[in-house]
C-alpha cells in the first residue's frame, strides 16, 4: 500500500511486527523467570573481595614481661627479659577489596619449631598467654574513624596483639597465621632478633 495514501507499507508493517514480537518475548521472560540471587561478572568480582588481609606497617615483638605492652596489660607468670613473649601487627583489607572481614570470627594461629598453637580471642584485661586481642581500630584516611565493631572494612586498620603460650628465644623463626572466616589466610613469618630488647621492630 502506498504510504502517501495514509496507510503503512509492507516494510513498516514488518518492522512493527518484529518489534511487537520482541516486546512480547521480553515480557514473557521477565514474568516467567523467578527472581534469583544476583549474578554476573561484576557481582562475582565483588563477592570475592573482602576476604584478603594485608599487613599494614611493621611487625613488633616485645620481651616477656609483666605490665603494659602497646597499651594493653599482660599477665605474665614468669617474666624473662631474655625471651620474646608477644607480637603486635596491624592488618587492613587488601588494596581493592570492597567487602569486609569479621575479625571477631577470625582464627589466629602461631607456628614455631615445636608445633602450632591456635590462640583464643579475648577482650579481657589483662591478656593471658594463649590469647590474642584487637588493641585498637583506626582509619587510613585522614579525619576518618573506624566503626566501633569488629568488622574490618575498606580503609580501616586493626592493631592486633598476639600472646602465645610459649615465648620465643633469640634466632627462632615463627609464623603468625590470621584466617578470616571463609577467607584467605594471611601468614606473617619473622625471626626473633639475636638480642632481646623491650621493644623490637621485626620488619
Amino acid at each position: 500500500m502506498d504510504s502517501a495514501g495514509g496507510g503503512l507499507t509492507v516494510l513498516e508493517w514488518a518492522i512493527l511486527g518484529v518489534v511487537t514480537v520482541l516486546l512480547a518475548v521480553l515480557a514473557v521472560h521477565a514474568l516467567a523467570v523467578p527472581p534469583g540471587p544476583p549474578a554476573g561478572l561484576v557481582y562475582s568480582a565483588l563477592e570475592e573481595t573482602g576476604d584478603c588481609l594485608a599487613v599494614s606497617g611493621d611487625v613488633y615483638g616485645y620481651a616477656l614481661a609483666c605490665g603494659s605492652v602497646d597499651g594493653v596489660d599482660l599477665w605474665c607468670g614468669r617474666p624473662d627479659p631474655s625471651r620474646m613473649g608477644s607480637i603486635s601487627c596491624s592488618v587492613r583489607l587488601f588494596v581493592g577489596d570492597l567487602g569486609s572481614v569479621d575479625m571477631g570470627r577470625a582464627t589466629v594461629e602461631i607456628a614455631a619449631r615445636d608445633g602450632t598453637e591456635r590462640l583464643a580471642r579475648t577482650a579481657e584485661a589483662p591478656v593471658r598467654p594463649g590469647n590474642w586481642t584487637i588493641v585498637r581500630t583506626g582509619h587510613t584516611v585522614p579525619f576518618r574513624q573506624a566503626d566501633d565493631d569488629t568488622l574490618l572494612e575498606p580503609g580501616e586498620r586493626f592493631d592486633l596483639l598476639v600472646y602465645p603460650s610459649r615465648p620465643f628465644v633469640p634466632g627462632e623463626t615463627f609464623r603468625v597465621c590470621i584466617t578470616p572466616p571463609g577467607g584467605v589466610p594471611l601468614t606473617v613469618e619473622r625471626t626473633v632478633p639475636p638480642r632481646i630488647t623491650p621493644v623490637m621492630d621485626l620488619g
